[in-house]
Order: structure tokens, then sequence, then C-alpha cells
């Protein structure tokens, strides 16, 4: 099969592997990144195991929160000088608060209703400015962490027992740890069965090579695979202001319970 530059380039910015690993890989997977990238892991090649954003979007997220509902903005721009703009910080702060105020969460009526005001705000940077996201969550207690505009983190969930603001501020702990440590999932239930399958067979492939017996390769694989499943899961993740413990403790210790999360970063597939 004939593999183009482009998708060796494509490869190589998500691996960090070779140009010739990276042509083999995608000639081995039939061109499909996706496969390429597991048989690049399998040889131990593979630099970056999580996929890198190819998006080189600048720009800002922006929140609105009160007790009950949190919203995350992001809005783009070319360059982070425009970025850094108080024109543009005015701009995004404006449109969020008026979502989260109205709680009017389409995207594209929100783009609509701002769109002179966006087309002005383009003349004047010269710059292009796009209103890219919105996602909200609404609960019984909501909290949330912005880390330099550049990451945003929402909370929901319930307090336990005896409402207090300690207990409040745990949740915004729990924003930080997630804006730090990017869990995919809260829950193992929630990791589709796809991706475990897929985890299982790039570490079979692994544990295949150091030529144990089938008994101890099924151990070695299962440990790898609770390994995966702890890094990626919010309850079983270290908790970075105590990493003697887990998220999960710590919610425990506290009485309060995490139901869902968002997180946005500048720039990131969606």
């Amino acid at each position: 099969m004939d593999i183009s530059i482009l998708q060796i380039k494509q490869l190589r910015a998500q691996t960090g592997s070779g140009f010739m690993e990276c042509k083999k890989a995608l000639q081995k997977a039939n061109g499909n990144i996706e496969n390429a990238v597991d048989y690049l892991r399998t040889l131990g090649i593979c630099i970056a195991d999580r996929n890198i954003s190819h998006h080189a979007n600048c720009g800002r997220i922006f929140l609105y929160q009160d007790k009950n509902l949190g919203v995350l903005l992001e809005l783009n721009s070319e360059t982070d000088f425009v970025a850094n703009n108080d024109e543009f910080k005015i701009f995004g702060q404006k449109i969020v608060d008026y979502i989260g105020t109205k709680k009017l969460f389409n995207l594209q009526d929100i783009r609509d209703f701002f769109n002179s005001q966006n087309i002005a705000l383009i003349a004047k940077v010269r710059e292009n400015i796009i209103i890219r996201r919105i996602k909200y969550l609404i609960g019984s207690v909501t909290n949330s962490y912005l880390h330099l505009g550049k990451i945003g983190v929402v909370v929901t969930g319930k307090i336990l027992s005896d409402m207090n603001d300690y207990k409040y501020q745990c949740f915004k702990h729990v924003a930080m740890h997630i804006a730090s440590s990017r869990p995919l999932f809260l829950f193992e239930k929630d990791i589709p069965q796809d991706i475990l399958d897929r985890e299982t067979q790039v570490q079979q492939s692994i544990a295949n090579k150091t030529g144990k017996n089938s008994y101890v390769l099924k151990s070695i694989v299962n440990g790898r695979l609770k390994k995966f499943i702890n890094n990626i899961t919010l309850v079983h993740q270290k908790f970075i202001m105590d990493p003697k413990i887990t998220v999960g403790d710590f919610l425990n210790k506290n009485s309060i319970s995490i139901q869902d999360f968002i997180y946005f970063k500048v720039g990131e597939s969606l």
C-alpha cells in the first residue's frame, strides 16, 4: 500500500517515532493511524502513548459559575498576542456570562447573537476569532477551576452529610486535580469496552515478547491493564494534594461524591 508523506508526518507528530518506523507501521496498518500507533507501541518505540492535539489554535477558556451551574467556553484566536488582549478577554467573559445568566447553551444561537460584535473585534485585531465550543453542567453542588485561562474544569456532585464551606472547597480541590491529571473517565464502568479491548491487545503483544509462560503473561497483562485503568479514571488516580491517597479516598473521607466533570484545554481536539 502506498503511504503518503502527510500520513507519515501525522504519525510522527503523534508518536515522536522516526520516519522509517512510521512508514513501516502505516504499511503494516494499511494506512490506519490508530492501528499504526498500536503497532509502534508494541515495538516499544512510540514516545507518546496518548495522542497530542494536532490543533495549533490559540485562545482562552472562559468560565461562568453559580451554586448549581458551571459553563465553559473556548474562544479562539490565531495568536496568543490577541488571546492576551484585554478586549478579547472582555468579549469572552461577556459571552460566557450571557450563556450562564440566560441559560442559553446552543452554540449556533450564541454565535448568531454575538456575530456582529465578533466581526467588529475581528476587524479591530485583524485575526480570525471563533466561538469554538460551549459545555455546561448542572448539579446539586458545582465548583470549578480555571488555570491561566488555558485550562478550565467544572465538577458537580453531592455533599452526603453536613454541608459546610470546607466540603464545598473540596470540589474545587478535585477540579484542580482534574486540571493537572486530566482523567478521561469518572469510574472504571464509564470506560468503553473497545478502549479496554484495544489496550489489552497492546499489552498482550508487549508481554508476549518476554517469552514468559501463559500464567505469568496473564498476570503481567492484568497488572498493566489495571494500571492503565487507574491512570485514566478520576477516582483511582493519586490525589495531587496528597499522593498517598486516591481521589476516591479523598471523596470518601469528606463524605462527598462527584457525579460528573468537564475539562477544556485551549486547542485540544474535540
